[in-house]
């Protein structure tokens, strides 16, 4: 875990009575991911820095008083006495793909008038991430092979053949295609939707083939094993 102090004052409307105070930050990266190999996110891809982050508060009204990342901000103005909230973030989560993690957390605080207040703030993964692998029989089986990630008919991102890299999803709803070539160069293909998958949750999808001859595949996810009929392959010509 790495984290960063922000020391300062921030700016808005000027109090008329003068009743201000400072404040400072600590933001730090909750790497865990909940999965049954107790991963970090620093398995997957590489972490931002710890200016990376993009700093919002915003005052009990909901209006926001600064916005900037943390290597900007300004440590010359103050805040007026009162109830804030500030949210640290990186990333986007409509941004999906590989090495594009998303990082968030909020956290409340209060401004008193002539302290400060320091403020610690933990930003954990917003995505989902998923790793898809094929086991040695499968890589065996089929000369070619492709996975897919899709929503709503639109690609996300596709796993070649040897990809090894993890992708950073939105998990509520993704579709998985995959696309299979036998030595006699006939596809199979399937597809297979899930819906609500965790946040910070990393998922491991592995495929294998079930019986030779039937095209049949089996699928390991989230500790479930499932088979998929692909139809008769002819292994050649």
């Amino acid at each position: 875990m790495w984290m960063i102090v922000l020391s300062g004052l921030f700016s808005c409307t000027k109090s008329t009575t003068g009743s201000e105070g400072s404040v400072s930050f600590v933001i730090s990266s909750d790497q865990y991911l909940a999965d049954i190999t107790k991963s970090n996110v620093s398995d997957y891809t590489t972490l931002p820095g710890s200016d990376d982050f993009v700093l919002t508060i915003n005052n009990s009204a909901g209006n926001a008083v600064w916005r900037g990342k943390a290597s900007e901000w300004d440590p010359a103005t103050k805040l007026m006495v009162g109830e804030y909230r500030v949210t640290a973030s990186y990333g986007n989560i409509e941004d999906e793909g590989f090495n594009k993690p998303c990082f968030e957390g909020t956290k409340t605080f209060t401004i008193k008038n002539k302290e400060t207040s320091q403020v610690t703030v933990s930003a954990s993964l917003a995505n989902t991430v998923i790793k898809i692998a094929c086991t040695d029989n499968l890589k065996n089986y089929y000369k070619d092979y492709t996975f897919k990630l899709a929503r709503n008919n639109a690609d996300i991102v596709t796993f070649a053949k040897g990809e090894s890299r993890a992708a950073f999803i939105d998990g509520y709803k993704v579709t998985v295609n995959g696309t299979f070539v036998t030595e006699s160069g006939a596809e199979k293909t399937f597809s297979k939707d899930y819906t609500g998958l965790a946040a910070a949750t990393a998922y491991n999808m592995v495929f294998d083939v079930a019986g030779v001859g039937n095209g049949a595949i089996t699928i390991s996810f989230n500790n479930n094993v499932e088979t998929i009929e692909l139809g008769d392959v002819e292994l050649n010509d």
